[in-house]
């Protein structure tokens, strides 16, 4: 007997250890043989979030079993059994008081005949300032013509079909979503055969009293235009509970101060300039950067720092962090931070770092309570070493690499370190948020890899659960159209392939220690029905290619995704579509992630060059870069074809020579573009890294190499450079493709029947190894002219019908 006494109390332990804060005793009916057995109560004056809360019960109770139960403003005599959607005087009248949380969360009481489904719903109002005459009435209330609205108030956009900002936290809705998931319905993905709704004829609620609170109160998703324009992605990210407790402003916020072209021509002072006495560009190019220094920009950025807490009072922190594009100091003030033998990157961090000490000071005086976070940005990110006190109102926010990078141990380490390095310097470890990209498909020409980390990102949450409140993630669009609008709307893209990933980190801010393998189990189930088995295959397969201990950066030769891979990515894919049946919705979920991945098919075909050998001579001379092509042996010179067609032509024939330095350290490439126009020569582009550049006549210069994707340099007449990247590891490191800047030069140099540019490239991002004719890199070198309103004629050293990026034509770059 007392045997099984210590076994029945083992049970009941292990039931609520199972289940806490959930205890289950009879059930109350909603829908009993097909028809509604119950109504949905919302308060007369409930707010949007319950209002959407009570139609999401409505609509997936109907899809379920086609009874359709009324949305009422206070309970009917026509049902036993109530539903209460939101706290309202009806809730009041059962003696229910909603929980108290201290961050994001909900309850589900279900007893005698009613069912509650209660939590804070965090609705925001925009400041006046977001207003159509807002800049004006902030100009006003500055005194100061600064732009406003960097961050948007930290809310999210608004999106004008919901009537929510899409950062709220609409815990009433959460309370739905959890029922709804008690009842069998599973949010997987977004739109059209993204719910999984099961079939029943009777539904009822188990007796309980359920009380949640999120693990992170920042759990945010961004893909910024779509916030505004895309309500059913937006429905999607409430049903997974996806919003913030409190509201930051995480965002280059100093470009509202000197960004506005009043304030530049007001206080030049403001800006940094290069040692030439040029301001320093900034992105998008020519923007300019400010002087960190300045004692006016300073007091400036106080005053707006404090003026947007004014404006926003339930605001709890925000940046001033470096606009878009990095951070570069003026040299004036290189000898003023760290030791004389400290690189660039140690002064940055110490002069930012002494901008932001300014700012915690004046932000203190002004508001106490509130929070300055730590804004730096680029080459200033690390740690400094003029910390002499950490200010007590200053939270360091990280900006890490993708977390589908921590896959690679090495990355994991640096970036744990580098916090630890961080918190070494600080008397209290404020929870702060993890600015993350994620899974950022940029663009739709890029392979998409299946991109699975779930063993990884639940280890990656437990880690920063001590010392993060969660996380701002930045994630890909798509477009769609609707039907009599002329412009596409966004919305989320490729969700195919990612929406897995996007409700499995819904579920970690939750719950970090949630069980990822019954999680998947059911997933792979309920998703594919009769393909479980291989679309299981594909996802453990998926994610053991990624996690692979190799480059992100995929190559002919290395990197972590092999040819192999690809074949057998499709072979499963289509055994499930076969085991899904054709024209089913396990089927069309299947048919979706194989054309989102369709690039992959072709991708590495595109690897393999068909285009000359071309031979890059060493130039033993002094490195001059001049525009003097003439310094060059003419054997050297190679005449371009044209690109379509591949015909050699004489009339404004160009002729180009690659060349590297002895030590392989540069490749340099000289062009002489001969020209008969040279009075109507198409040169409008006068701007670093501007895509109007693309409108003139260029020199333009690809290279990929055994280890990294392709990088793209072009150069006009006016000797204005563009320079990016497409490399996965150098976009990581630099956040954008257009902000690889490797120190690209070039001179260009004009004649009455030609111009010439002589362009020199550091290779040490290229490659660690020179080209060889055993290892060559692929090269292709184009002119694209448009003088004289021909439209645009292409000349290249490895003709294609496509355009210059034509991957597989490119020519075999190597050096003796």
């Amino acid at each position: 007997m007392e045997s099984i006494m210590k076994k029945l109390y083992v049970l009941i332990v292990g039931l609520l250890v199972l289940a806490p804060g959930c205890f289950v005793y009879g059930e109350i009916e909603l829908v009993k043989d097909g028809k509604p057995a119950a109504d949905i109560v919302i308060g007369a004056n409930a707010g949007i979030a319950a209002r959407w809360a009570a139609l999401d019960l409505q609509e997936h109770l109907e899809k379920m079993t086609g009874a359709k139960l009324d949305v009422v403003s206070a309970p009917s005599d026509k049902f036993k059994n109530h539903v209460y959607v939101g706290a309202s005087e009806a809730t009041k009248k059962l003696n229910f008081k909603p929980a108290v949380f201290t961050n994001s969360g909900f309850e589900i009481i279900a007893r005698d005949n009613y069912v509650i489904l209660s939590g804070p719903d965090i609705l925001r109002n925009a400041s006046r300032f977001m207003g159509p005459d807002g800049r004006k009435l902030w100009h006003e209330f500055c005194g100061e013509p600064f732009n406003y609205g960097r961050g948007e108030e930290g809310m999210g956009g608004f999106n004008t079909g919901l009537q929510m900002f899409t950062n709220d936290d609409p815990g009433t809705w959460y309370a739905v979503a959890e029922l709804l998931e008690q009842l069998g319905v599973r949010f997987y993905a977004p739109y059209d055969d993204g719910t999984v709704i099961p079939a029943k004829k009777n539904v009822a609620v188990a007796d309980q009293h359920l009380k949640k609170e999120a693990a992170f109160a920042r759990r945010e998703f961004c893909y910024y235009n779509a916030m505004r324009q895309d309500p059913e992605g937006i429905k999607w990210f409430k049903r997974i509970k996806l919003g913030n407790n409190n509201i930051i402003v995480y965002n280059h916020t100093t470009d509202d101060v000197f960004g506005p072209m009043e304030m530049k021509e007001k206080y030049p002072n403001f800006l940094a300039y290069d040692a030439e006495g040029k301001p320093i560009g900034g992105y998008p190019a020519g923007h300019g950067m400010p002087r960190f220094t300045d004692h006016g920009f300073r007091k400036a950025a106080a005053l707006y720092m404090n003026k947007r807490f004014e404006a926003v009072p339930e605001m709890t922190a925000m940046s001033m962090s470096p606009p878009d594009g990095g951070l570069k100091m003026d040299p004036r003030d290189l000898d003023k931070y760290g030791k004389p033998d400290d690189d660039v990157a140690q002064k940055t961090a110490n002069y930012i770092w002494d901008f932001n000490v300014y700012l915690a000071k004046e932000l203190k005086k002004a508001h106490p309570g509130k929070f300055l976070l730590y804004g730096s940005s680029g080459t200033g990110r690390g740690v400094p070493t003029n910390i002499e006190e950490f200010p007590d109102n200053m939270i360091v926010p990280f900006a890490q690499p993708y977390s589908a990078y921590r896959v690679l141990k090495s990355t994991d380490r640096q970036v744990i370190a580098a916090r630890k390095e961080w918190f070494a310097k600080m008397k209290v470890i404020r929870k702060c948020p993890i600015w993350d990209y994620y899974l950022y498909y940029r663009t739709a020409d890029n392979p998409r890899f299946p991109v699975f980390f779930t063993e990884h990102l639940q280890e990656e949450m437990k880690e920063m659960l001590p010392y993060s409140d969660g996380k701002f993630i930045e994630i890909q669009t798509g477009q769609y159209r609707v039907e009599g609008e002329k412009n596409p709307r966004s919305r989320l893209g490729v969700h195919g392939l990612i929406h897995l990933m996007v409700y499995w980190q819904g579920k970690l801010f939750w719950d970090p220690d949630m069980d990822r393998k019954a999680m998947l189990e059911e997933y792979y189930g309920l998703f594919f029905g009769p393909a479980k088995a291989e679309m299981k295959e594909f996802h453990e397969f998926a994610e053991e290619v990624w996690c692979r201990q190799e480059s992100r950066s995929v190559t002919e030769t290395t990197g972590f995704l092999k040819e192999k891979d690809v074949e057998r990515y499709f072979e499963i894919l289509k055994r499930a579509r076969d085991k899904a049946g054709k024209d089913t919705v396990y089927g069309r979920r299947i048919a979706q992630m194989e054309g989102e991945m369709a690039s992959l098919k072709t991708f590495f075909a595109s690897l393999k060059r068909t285009g000359p050998k071309v031979e890059a001579h060493v130039y033993k001379g002094p490195v001059k870069i001049d525009g003097d092509i003439d310094k060059y042996p003419k054997e050297w010179l190679v005449t371009l074809k044209k690109h379509r067609g591949g015909t050699t032509v004489e009339t404004n024939k160009t002729e180009v020579v690659l060349a590297m330095t002895p030590d392989h350290s540069a490749l340099i490439v000289g062009a002489i573009c001969h020209e008969n126009q040279m009075d109507k020569l198409k040169a409008d582009c006068v701007l670093r890294d501007t895509f109007s550049i693309f409108d003139d006549d260029v020199v333009e210069v690809y290279v990929n190499t055994p280890e990294r994707s392709y990088f793209k340099v072009v150069v006009n007449p006016n000797n204005v450079i563009w320079d990016e990247t497409t490399d996965a590891t150098i976009v990581e490191r630099d956040t954008l493709p257009i902000l690889w800047n490797p120190g690209t030069q070039a001179a260009v140099k004009k004649y009455p029947d030609r111009w010439t540019a002589e362009i020199i490239i550091p290779t040490r991002d290229l490659c660690s190894k020179p080209p060889t004719e055993a290892e060559p890199w692929g090269i292709q070198v184009g002119r694209s002219r448009f003088t004289g309103g021909t439209g645009g004629v292409g000349y290249s050293i490895a003709p294609a019908d496509g355009p210059y990026r034509t991957l597989n034509k490119w020519g075999d770059l190597y050096v003796k």
